[in-house]
């Protein structure tokens, strides 16, 4: 990391503020690399000293990852437009998905081929968006994908799935960008390393697993992801609500109503970093209740981040009501005479 924001200075690789940033200054932008190049490089260690593990088996995702991942270091420097970022998103969905890597069943539903695929390059785009929008805030991408990171890693080792390295090492990775992310930031992830962090999130639950993980495996996977996959939904309600375009920014993200509501950075960091435990507790807590019980309590966590979502919608709709309402209250004030025979 120290390497990397050595680079972007000398190269003016800023995440250079503007009105709807948070952060004042200008940042480093580039600290997905280090999470990239890190992970990759211990994959790999892992992979060719552990016998257990095909690399062959792994390619299809490695390749997907890196052409996310590649495409983002470039739109981070260049700045490409949305429907070509959406193309390339497309193109690492397939290739994960046409090689086996899907949603195969909901609950004990078992999924058509054909709905198969288009849940998973749903999934898949949507969360790889949904970690990017949510990059809004020190620490705040971090610290939600390492813990849904980690809770997936448990969940796996629970389930003798040789596959919790990739978890593990993974979130390592992060752990290492976070020493430098953590308010006040030294350098941001970028786009490179949050949509790599959403895909990689997104693809994690496709290895197969134990009965009890696989029946609630859809709605484990809502839980672990609620605060970026919920900021999105409504985000894109927001705005075909206003008649503007899905990929408009704003500043009505969830940290953004928190700022409004009078919370600090580092304490909607916390606040948020708190719940997304909680969430993460719940999804470890179900998996040893079995399918059913398990079912009851992550549908209860869902639900319970629903409620969340909506008192702070309307607390911070309530707020700006009333800042309206006092600056409509405001008088005008008197223009000079020079003015007024202007």
């Amino acid at each position: 990391m120290p390497i990397i924001i050595a680079v972007c200075k000398k190269f003016n690789l800023y995440d250079y503020h503007d009105k709807r940033k948070i952060h004042s200054g200008n940042i480093p932008r580039l600290g997905g690399i280090g999470i990239f190049g890190s992970f990759v490089i211990s994959t790999f260690v892992f992979l060719a000293l552990n016998k257990n593990v095909s690399i062959k088996d792994n390619l299809p995702i490695m390749i997907a990852c890196f052409i996310i991942f590649l495409f983002a270091v470039l739109d981070d420097i260049f700045t490409f437009p949305a429907f070509l970022k959406l193309v390339v998103q497309l193109a690492a969905s397939a290739i994960v998905t046409f090689n086996g890597f899907r949603f195969n069943q909901i609950f004990a539903w078992h999924i058509p081929a054909a709905l198969s695929h288009i849940i998973t390059f749903c999934w898949i785009v949507g969360l790889i968006n949904a970690y990017n929008l949510i990059d809004g805030l020190d620490g705040l991408c971090g610290s939600l994908s390492i813990t849904a990171i980690i809770t997936i890693g448990v969940l796996y080792t629970f389930s003798n799935n040789q596959e919790a390295f990739i978890c593990f090492i993974l979130a390592a990775s992060i752990l290492g960008f976070l020493c430098f992310n953590w308010p006040p930031a030294k350098i941001f992830m970028g786009d490179c390393g949050s949509q790599f962090l959403g895909f990689m999130i997104a693809i994690l639950p496709f290895y197969t697993s134990g009965d009890y993980f696989e029946y609630n495996k859809f709605l484990i996977m809502i839980v672990l992801t609620a605060f970026p996959l919920f900021d999105t939904i409504a985000a894109i309600w927001r705005r075909l609500r206003d008649h503007k375009p899905i990929m408009s920014p704003d500043k009505a993200h969830l940290h953004h109503k928190l700022l409004n509501m009078g919370f600090s950075s580092r304490s909607a960091l916390y606040l948020i970093f708190s719940l997304q435990i909680i969430l993460c507790l719940s999804v470890t807590l179900a998996y040893f209740m079995g399918t059913f019980k398990g079912f009851s309590v992550l549908a209860l966590a869902t639900i319970f981040m629903v409620w969340i979502f909506a008192i702070i919608h309307y607390t911070n709709r309530g707020i700006n009501r009333l800042h309206r309402g006092y600056l409509q209250q405001q008088p005008e004030e008197p223009q000079s005479e020079e003015n007024q025979n202007q």
